[in-house]
Formats: structure tokens, sequence, C-alpha cells
């Protein structure tokens, strides 16, 4: 059975796009299965994000009568999305034949709207690459400093509470003088130029965003907490992939204070439930065979 992952989307950075790459991945746990490029070539389109792919798109695979899959992984918000991101959000998952949730908060917020009620499979993580073994990032700054603190977005959304971040760091410092953060991600270059708005000597360096995968492995190796101050995200592949790289028996041992909206009380349930085992590639993969075998 060939799966194609359409995606007309420039940008190669977050949670639809890393489920992608890890998807393809996965697909070489199924015997019988493999990726496509083309939908033309493919049996079942499986549509990672709605923000990834245009309506021309989903019309095409509809018009060529392939089998649908919509995946959720939050609303696509009106303001980042030229004001079309709920409307796709809504037209995509009623064209579809199978829908997915990412965790049950998404499909409690979100299926009264799309009108469809879906199945959950939650999201996995590379962990060949996000493991505790390997390289870690240091410097002269992060040798000096201890523990070491992390903050990362990869884009200016409001709802990565970096303020948030900002305010738990300065009264880190002032409990321990010797801590470090890593703040890396996109900012303004006002950010960059003011110091981050720090004004009591905090110590922290900056890192531009990183789009590869080992490199991110290394830093999150490098850090001892992740600042998890995301509101309302629907299963975080930042905190997945700090939490599969560290390691701890306990979710809230690696993320700091973390934000419970959204779907992180699920991740962190999970994890101290069931560990890193749980989100393993292959896991994913054999729930997604479930649902595809049902559409063919």
């Amino acid at each position: 059975m060939k799966i194609a992952l359409p995606s007309d989307s420039k940008q190669q950075l977050g949670g639809g796009f890393s489920f992608r790459r890890n998807f393809i991945k996965g697909l070489g746990c199924l015997p019988g299965y493999e990726y496509c490029d083309r939908i033309e070539d493919s049996d079942i389109c499986l549509v990672a994000s709605t923000s990834m792919v245009t309506r021309q798109t989903i019309d095409k695979i509809k018009g060529l009568g392939k089998k649908l899959v919509v995946r959720n992984n939050g609303v696509p918000r009106n303001s980042r999305n030229r004001n079309t991101g709920t409307s796709r959000l809504k037209e995509f998952n009623q064209k579809a034949d199978g829908v997915i949730y990412q965790c049950k908060w998404a499909q409690e917020y979100l299926s009264d709207f799309i009108g469809r009620e879906g199945v959950i499979i939650y999201n996995g993580v590379d962990t060949d690459i996000f493991k505790p073994e390997g390289t870690k990032y240091s410097n002269k700054f992060t040798e000096e400093s201890s523990p070491i603190y992390l903050y990362s977005r990869f884009n200016r959304d409001e709802t990565k509470n970096w303020q948030v971040a900002w305010y738990e760091y300065q009264m880190i410092q002032r409990e321990n003088p010797k801590a470090g953060l890593i703040i890396l991600g996109n900012f303004s270059p006002e950010h960059q130029k003011f110091g981050f708005d720090f004004f009591q000597n905090e110590r922290y360096v900056y890192l531009p965003p990183i789009s590869s995968p080992e490199i991110m492995a290394s830093v999150y190796r490098g850090s001892d907490f992740l600042l998890a101050t995301y509101f309302a995200d629907c299963f975080s592949n930042t905190y997945l992939e700090f939490l599969a790289t560290k390691n701890p028996k306990k979710a809230e041992d690696a993320l700091y204070k973390p934000d419970l909206s959204g779907g992180t009380r699920e991740m962190i349930e999970l994890w101290n439930k069931h560990g890193r085992k749980f989100f393993e590639l292959e896991r994913v993969a054999k729930e997604y065979e479930a649902m595809f075998e049902k559409l063919i």
C-alpha cells in the first residue's frame, strides 16, 4: 500500500513537518507499506496538518478517488493563515475518509466544530535520534553554568509564552546565579539587540532556529531542564523530543513547571505511566495501519 503525505508549504520546521518526517520513517516498520511522493501513485493521502495543504490539493485527492486521511494537531489560527485556518480545518475534515486527533483534548475541543468524531493516535518521536546517548551541545557558557535551562520555539507564536519563561528564569537566577539559559528559535531583532529584556545581568546564550534533528538532540542533551510554558499546545513535539532525549523517570523531572493546558497533561500522564517505549515510531505506525486497513 502506498501512502502519500502531501505538503504545499515551503516551511520545513514545526509540528506537522516533524510528524511528516517521523511518519515516513515509521512506515518502514509496516510490511507491505511504502511512502510515495506523488498523489497520483498513492492509495491513501495522509494530510499531516490542514495548514500544510491547499484546497486545490484536497480537490485533486478527491478527484482522483484517493482515500483522504486528515490529522488534527490543534487549531490553525486565522491570524497566522491568511484568514483561512479554521475554514480549511472544517472543510478538509468533512471531506476526509478518516479523521485523526493527536490527543483527547484536541478531540474534545474540535470535534463539535469539525463535525467528525475521529480517532485518537498519540504522536511519537524518532528515538534513534532523540536519545540520551550522543554528543552534547557545549561551549564556554554552558561549561560555566549549572544547571542549564532551555527555552525553544520555532516561530514567534504568542502561545509559546516566552514572557512566562522570561519571568521564571529571572526567579531561577535570583536563587542560583550560576544557572544558565539557552534561548533557541525565532525572535525579533529587537529581542536580540536589547538582551531579551533581561535587566539584572541574567546569564543566557542565544541560538537561531535549528533545522537539523541531530543538532537539536545535542542541545537537548546539553540542557538539564526545558522551560515548558506552551499554552493550549496540542501535543508538543519539542516536549516529546526533550523527554525522549533526557529519558527521565517522571516527565516533571525534565519539564520545568509545565503548563498543563491543551494536551500536555495527557503527554505527561502517558510518559509517567509507560515511559519512552510508548512514544516509539513503531507504535504510531501500527495504530495508523489499523486505521488504513479499515479504509481500503
